[in-house]
């Protein structure tokens, strides 16, 4: 029997590793998973395992291990696929000899090869240590061709917002200038490190970096990276509570961004923007009511653009959702100061887009999707509502919340109940435990409500709905990674 429980324990490392990597190597984070899930993921396993080890008939250990074996597949069939980086192919031998080395143990190596998450934390946190050793030179490296770049470093932050706002700086300055931005979500210290030295950054003008930062002092780390020439703060709400604990912690850490900048770029929407106090020497402020520079008339991705109440120019984009549209003007509001040509941008407008799974527009037939499934904030989630709401036959919302709220969590979901009533006609509710409070809020509205295991089972709902009606869009609004799973939402 103890060779079956080997075996599934060297089994259990891809989960066990994508959920680190998933984790970004955060010790914390991990044992945070797996103790809120040792029921689910441990429970089975550990009667099946204590049967077969003090069963005298063979034909029952060889069953229980058999068990074990098919119950170990069950962890490659994980959303999010690990990839095997030179630290996990590292952690990866370190932890086969660490498992094979249990096996030799007298009394308690079942047990501990059972509870294999747990019982290699020693190993991930020396690999930690190690790791720590590795990337410094690694970031200092970075570093130091930083220093030396000669163009202007523009750098975006904020609680969401922060991949488009990106993305539509680059599009926007490439007009003019040549300008590289960091891809995807690349917006840790080791993220941007490794976009550096893989990119000739001296041959362009401008580069556009992402700076992510979910608990105190993420910005310390970054900004001795590199210290932003423009420094653009996006956006700022309710994200990463569980890191920050309150609001006035990812204020005061987000706004250390404008802290040496030559110019500060500031979304006036955002009160908690707009409200603190700011010594830079040149700020430029934009937003859809508030700010010097503004966007007016919006539809459709279609507005005109304004400074101090005077009319500029009027621009005709492809971009879904009035979010982006206040993401462009970041962009806009910097072009505009340096006096470059507008015009040139109005031509090209219409070419401007964001990554994917942010308000993509699908259709065939007599269905459409709305695919936000990147991630979720409040704002986000209410302007993907908006765009729910202009759509023809029957509105479904499939969703499995917003995550990492802490205690603002019940205040944020009844403001976003009133808003899904008002602009959807089904909601489909993903994760049992996840979404019970969200469930319960809108169980109070005369709304059709469903709640189901996981997206796949949501999605297959969502397409008996649709054979039924006419016509029917669907907003998918999140799609949770695996380290967001709790309990019996697996």
């Amino acid at each position: 029997m103890i060779y079956f429980i080997l075996i599934y324990a060297i089994l259990k490392l891809y989960f066990i590793l994508d959920i680190y990597q998933q984790s970004h190597y955060n010790l914390k984070e991990y044992f945070r998973f797996f103790g809120r899930n040792i029921l689910w993921l441990d429970g089975c396993v550990f009667l099946s395992a204590v049967t077969g080890l003090y069963s005298k008939y063979p034909i029952v250990w060889i069953c229980c291990g058999i068990y074990l074996i098919l119950y170990s597949i069950f962890y490659f069939h994980i959303k999010v696929k690990l990839v095997f980086s030179k630290r996990i192919i590292r952690l990866c031998i370190g932890l086969i000899l660490y498992v094979l080395g249990l096996y030799w143990i007298p009394f308690v190596n079942a047990y501990l090869l059972i509870f294999i998450e747990f019982s290699v934390g020693i190993v991930l946190w020396i690999e930690g240590k190690i790791s720590s050793c590795l990337n410094r030179k690694y970031l200092k490296s970075a570093k130091e061709k930083l220093d030396h770049y000669q163009g202007t470093k523009i750098v975006i932050t904020g609680s969401y917002g922060k991949t488009s706002t990106k993305m539509l700086f680059q599009q926007v300055l490439q007009v003019y200038a040549d300008t590289i931005a960091t891809v995807k979500s690349y917006n840790t210290p080791l993220g941007i490190s490794k976009f550096i030295h893989s990119s000739y950054i001296d041959l362009y003008s401008y580069l556009v970096l992402e700076y992510g930062v979910s608990k105190i002092g993420d910005m310390k780390e970054l900004k001795e990276l590199a210290v932003a020439d423009i420094a653009v703060v996006c956006e700022i709400g309710y994200m990463h509570i569980n890191g920050f604990k309150n609001i006035e912690n990812i204020v005061k850490e987000k706004m250390q961004v404008i802290e040496g900048s030559k110019i500060a770029i500031l979304n006036y929407d955002n009160p908690w923007i707009r409200n603190y106090p700011v010594s830079n020497e040149v700020v430029l402020t934009y937003g859809l009511e508030y700010g010097m520079y503004q966007a007016k008339n919006v539809k459709d991705g279609s507005f005109d653009f304004y400074y101090k109440n005077q009319f500029l120019v009027h621009f005709d984009t492809n971009l879904k959702g009035i979010h982006q549209i206040l993401n462009l003007l970041a962009p806009l509001s910097y072009i505009h100061y340096l006096g470059l040509d507008l015009s040139l941008v109005v031509r090209t407008a219409r070419l401007f887009q964001v990554e994917q799974n942010r308000l993509q527009v699908k259709r065939w037939k007599d269905r459409a999707i709305l695919d936000d499934s990147f991630n979720s904030n409040l704002n986000g989630f209410i302007g993907a509502l908006k765009e729910l709401s202009k759509e023809k036959g029957t509105r479904v919302v499939l969703t499995p919340g917003i995550v990492e709220l802490g205690k603002y969590k019940n205040h944020i979901y009844e403001e976003l109940s009133k808003h899904i009533v008002a602009n959807s006609d089904i909601v489909i509710l993903v994760g049992y435990s996840q979404c019970k409070s969200l469930y319960k809020l809108l169980s109070d509205y005369n709304i059709e409500l469903y709640m189901v295991h996981d997206f796949k089972e949501g999605y297959a709902l969502y397409e008996c709905i649709a054979e039924k009606c006419k016509y029917s869009t669907v907003l998918i609004e999140n799609d949770l990674p695996d380290i967001y799973r709790r309990g019996l939402i697996f």
